[in-house]
C-alpha cells in the first residue's frame, strides 16, 4: 500500500521534532530513513504508525487519511529494536497473538503462525519458548509476527542493532527477501550507511527532522545534495579550486562546471581515485591495514588531501612509496566555498 506524509510536523515536549517533512512511499516499495542519532527518524516511524500525535500535516495510507486514526485500525505493524516478545509465550502463540487479537480461531492463528515461522526459517520450533531463543531467533521470531499480521505498512525501528555483523547480515538478505516475496510496503530506520544502501529501493537523508535529500541509494552517494550530506557517509575528500569561463580548475582535475564564477570544492570518492596507473598525479602510501578480507590503503595527494581505498588483494605496496594515479570524474559533485 502506497504510504504518502504531507508536511509533516510534530512537536515533543514543546520542542521541535519534525519540521514540514513530506514524503511518498510507493506500493510494494523499500525505503531507508537515515540519519544520525537525534535526527527524528523514529519520531516519524512513530507518528506513522499512530504512537505518537501528528502536529500538523497529514498522513496517508493508499486513498485514506489515517492522522486521526486509532494506531490498531492504520493496518501498520512495527518491529522495534526490543522485539516486545511475550517471553512466557511458545515461539508460535507470539506469531499468532495478533491474530488471536483480531478473534481468528485458534487452529487457523496456530497454522499461519507455523507457515511465517517456516518463512523466516524457524520450522520444527513452533512450540519453543521464546526466553530459550537466541537473539538472533527472537528477530526471526518478531519479523515472523509482524508478517503474519498481513500488514500495509511494515515499520522496522532499528530492529538489527542488537545482534552481532553475521546475524545482522543474515537477517537484511532474509527481511529484503520476504519483504520481495510479499510485496508488503516497508520502511526501515537506520543510522547504518551500508544497511540503508543495500536493502533499499530509496534512502530519505535526514538531519534536524528535515529530509534533505530522496533518491536511489546510488544517487544519495555518488550525488550528494549537501557538503552535510556527502560528509555524512565519511569517505569523501575535498579537491579545492576555481571556477572560470564554465570549467572546475584545479592542481588535481580540469573538468567542465556550469557554475558562476568563484571558489569551490570538488568532491571525491575513493572509487573515483585509480591508482597505481598511468596519470599525471603522484601521490604517496602513508598507511596500509590488513583487515582480513581486505587491505586498506591510505593515499595521501597532498599534505591536507588523503583518501582510503580498500582492495581485496594486497596492492604490493610500501608506507612511505610514491605511485602514479589519476582521478576519473564523469559526474561531478561541486560545492561552494
Amino acid at each position: 500500500m502506497k504510504l504518502e506524509i504531507k508536511n509533516l510536523g510534530v512537536h515533543l515536549d514543546d520542542q521541535p521534532i519534525l519540521r514540514n517533512v513530506s514524503l511518498e512511499v510507493a506500493d510494494g516499495e523499500f525505503v531507508s530513513l537515515l540519519g544520525p542519532s537525534g535526527c527524528g527518524k523514529t519520531t516519524m516511524l512513530k507518528t506513522v504508525a499512530g504512537l505518537l500525535p501528528v502536529g500538523r500535516g497529514e498522513i496517508y495510507l493508499g486513498d485514506q487519511e489515517v492522522s486521526r486514526v486509532p494506531t490498531h485500525k492504520r493496518g501498520a505493524v512495527v518491529v522495534f529494536q526490543d522485539l516486545r516478545m511475550f517471553p512466557h509465550m511458545t515461539a508460535a502463540e507470539n506469531v499468532a497473538f495478533p491474530l488471536k487479537m483480531r478473534g481468528v480461531p485458534k487452529k487457523e492463528r496456530l497454522k499461519i503462525a507455523a507457515e511465517f515461522l517456516k518463512k523466516v526459517h524457524l520450522d520444527g520450533r513452533e512450540n519453543q519458548p521464546v526466553s530459550k531463543m537466541s537473539g538472533g531467533q527472537q528477530q526471526r521470531v518478531a519479523l515472523a509476527r509482524a508478517l503474519a499480521a498481513q500488514p500495509k505498512l511494515l515499520l522496522l525501528d532499528e530492529p538489527f542493532s542488537a545482534l552481532d555483523e553475521n546475524l545482522r547480515e543474515e537477517m537484511r538478505v532474509l527481511v529484503k527477501r520476504l519483504q520481495q516475496e510479499l510485496g508488503v510496503t516497508t520502511v526501515l530506520v537506520t543510522h547504518d550507511r551500508g544497511e540503508a544502501l543495500s536493502m533499499s529501493d530509496r534512502v530519505a537523508l535526514m538531519f534536524d527532522g528535515e529530509i534533505v535529500q530522496y533518491d536511489a541509494p546510488e544517487a544519495v552517494y555518488t550525488r550528494p545534495a549537501t557538503r552535510q550530506a556527502a560528509d555524512y557517509f565519511g569517505d569523501c575528500v575535498y579537491l579545492p579550486g576555481k571556477v572560470a569561463d564554465g570549467r572546475f580548475r584545479s592542481e588535481f582535475v580540469d573538468l567542465p562546471a556550469q557554475l558562476p564564477d568563484g571558489d569551490y570544492d570538488l568532491m571525491i570518492r575513493p572509487a573515483q581515485l585509480e591508482a597505481d596507473c598511468p596519470g599525471h598525479l603522484e601521490a604517496v602510501v602513508t598507511d596500509l591495514r590488513y583487515y582480513g578480507a581486505e587491505i586498506a590503503a591510505e593515499l595521501e595527494l597532498a599534505p591536507d588531501i588523503r583518501i582510503r581505498k580498500t582492495y581485496v588483494c594486497h596492492p604490493g605496496w610500501k608506507v612511505g612509496q610514491r605511485i602514479r594515479c589519476s582521478i576519473a570524474v564523469d559526474t561531478p559533485v561541486i560545492f561552494s566555498k
